[in-house]
């Protein structure tokens, strides 16, 4: 299909791509409004070996991993709701928490979502200061020159909505609709294609100009006048035998 084509269908059946836009976009943002608010706080742990040496460095990383895990025991987060005094179970709780590694950057990343704003901060706080504690703790029985210290780079500040978003799911509304609305378009015109109903429908699959046309006749007004005139005839035929 050329672009002249494409220009076309859209000149045509662009209201239906804009309708079905305005339609998921609107879809989505009453989506958003009957979700319940998830608001999520963020601590960042850096992780600093004592040798800054090759071998040292690459024990720190690989212990990454295990220091997510460790963050995440039901024991420890059990001991962070007894600190909150919060009346939530660990089970639950630990379904909205996570902890991940940057390698890269040796960093341990606490996420914390909760309807809670303030909750989300508390615990995210306590989390990462309750294991740098705890490593503090266990480097004591360790050389010096192996130890690995963990620091609270960065608190977690207030809860910031995670989700939904309403701006984001109204803009991916609109786009899906408009794809969707699009595809629609294209495929009434594909359903459409063979059906000739102009002389530049003619001209565009012929190829040749359309010199003149000839008038549609109404098959039941032609039929009409016949009757007419067979039943004006008839008596008199009958009227000539008499």
């Amino acid at each position: 299909m050329e672009l002249k084509r494409y220009a076309r269908v859209f000149l045509k059946r662009g209201w239906i791509t804009l309708l079905v836009a305005v339609i998921t976009a609107a879809s989505a943002v009453v989506f958003a409004k009957t979700q319940e608010v998830t608001y999520r706080s963020t601590a960042i742990l850096q992780v600093i070996p004592a040798r800054p040496d090759f071998g040292l460095t690459m024990a720190a990383e690989n212990l990454l991993r295990q220091f997510c895990f460790q963050i995440q025991t039901p024991d420890r987060v059990q001991k962070i709701i007894d600190q909150l005094e919060l009346d939530i179970p660990p089970e639950r709780l630990l379904e909205h928490i996570s902890a991940a590694s940057r390698a890269d950057e040796f960093l341990i990343q606490i996420d914390v979502d909760w309807p809670d704003p303030e909750v989300t901060q508390e615990v995210a706080n306590a989390l990462a200061t309750d294991f740098a504690e705890y490593q503090a703790t266990r480097n004591l029985g360790i050389d010096r020159r192996n130890q690995v210290d963990i620091l609270v780079l960065e608190p977690a500040k207030w809860g910031h909505v995670q989700w939904p978003k309403p701006t984001t799911l109204a803009l991916s509304g609109a786009v899906l609709g408009f794809l969707l609305g699009g595809l629609l378009a294209l495929g009434l015109e594909y359903l459409e294609a063979g059906i000739i109903r102009s002389p530049q429908d003619v001209e565009r699959y012929v190829g040749v100009a359309v010199i003149g046309t000839i008038p549609a006749i109404n098959p039941e007004k032609g039929a009409g006048v016949s009757l007419r005139r067979h039943k004006q005839r008839g008596p008199d035929k009958d009227r000539s035998w008499n």
